[in-house]
């Protein structure tokens, strides 16, 4: 069971609009309304492509024991630490010509001791063979600096490979803990290891600022271009076929679970990157989060090439 860690979870809203109007009043339509933040796309994904996935994450006031009744009703498993204060709402807004405006909550403000809780249940949780587990999203309110290094560290005590999904602060110091992955966007990676640059140069450069900072490798994420990876030394692009795409949110996430659910079949990397690759652009096809048309990520898959490119 892929296990996912993820201490500011959210209520996850869609909405659309004809055209979006700031400082008027408009009606929207709710396209969706369900458990949320990073961890939970990842468990909802790998639910999608045949695997399991336990989520754990803060559950603070009414909205946080939303997110837990949202959960059960879609048949995730959760563990909810309680803490005061009020979970967050992230709400996308789609515009039916195109494009799409995020708004997302920072979260409930946790104390040391709501840290330390949270610690004290991933501790509680144990690696059976094979199985890996993700640290992903941004940090509550807070947090410490060190919050998703402790995190690295008590999941390998543990037995957990890791892959490490996060920005700031708390990726900069959680990749001396080692995670054998870390997996990121450009500008996130850039801003964690100081690189440069929007090209494939600038991508595998950010790849090895990360493996030179702890990482065991990196993934780069970019957008619609695909992915480029530094694994085992190697140097790896991936790319499929262009989609349409309507609500890009939580492709990260897809892409996430469709590797994990690759590397914990014992896939080669090749595959299990063209699976993340596939699965990540059909949710971007989607008009909702983590949702994605099982036929259409199976075809950008099989479309899907990874190809290895020289070192330096």
């Amino acid at each position: 069971m892929t296990l996912a860690v993820c201490p500011n979870l959210a209520v996850d809203r869609v909405v659309r609009v004809d055209r979006l109007e700031p400082g008027t009043t408009m009606r929207a339509h709710m396209l969706q309304h369900q458990a949320g933040g990073k961890g939970a796309n990842v468990v909802r994904a790998v639910k999608a492509l045949g695997g399991r996935a336990e989520l754990v994450g803060f559950a603070a006031g009414d909205t946080g024991r939303l997110i837990g009744e949202l959960a059960t009703a879609e048949g995730l498993d959760v563990l909810l630490v309680v803490c005061d204060g009020e979970a967050r709402v992230s709400t996308v807004v789609l515009e039916l010509g195109g494009g799409h405006t995020e708004l997302y909550e920072y979260g409930p403000r946790i104390t040391a001791d709501d840290e330390k809780s949270f610690v004290a249940a991933v501790r509680h949780q144990r690696a059976g063979r094979g199985e890996w587990a993700v640290v992903d999203g941004s940090p509550p309110p807070g947090a410490s600096a060190h919050f998703f290094a402790s995190l690295v560290e008590v999941l390998h005590a543990n037995g957990y490979p890791v892959l490490l999904d996060a920005t700031g602060v708390q990726l900069v110091n959680a990749l001396p803990a080692r995670p054998e992955l870390a997996k990121v966007n450009l500008a996130e990676a850039h801003t964690a290891v100081g690189t440069a640059g929007d090209d494939l140069a600038g991508a595998y450069a950010a790849c090895q600022g990360l493996v030179a900072a702890g990482a065991g490798g990196a993934i780069v994420t970019l957008a619609a271009d695909g992915a480029v990876g530094l694994i085992e030394g190697r140097r790896l692009r991936a790319t499929t076929e262009p989609v349409e795409a309507v609500n890009p949110c939580g492709s990260g996430d897809c892409f996430a679970a469709a590797l994990l659910r690759g590397l914990e079949r014992k896939d080669k990397i090749e595959a299990a990157l063209a699976a993340a690759t596939g699965v990540a652009a059909a949710n971007a096809a989607s008009p909702l989060t983590a949702h994605f048309d099982a036929k259409l990520a199976a075809h950008l898959t099989a479309a899907a090439t990874v190809e290895s490119a020289p070192s330096d």
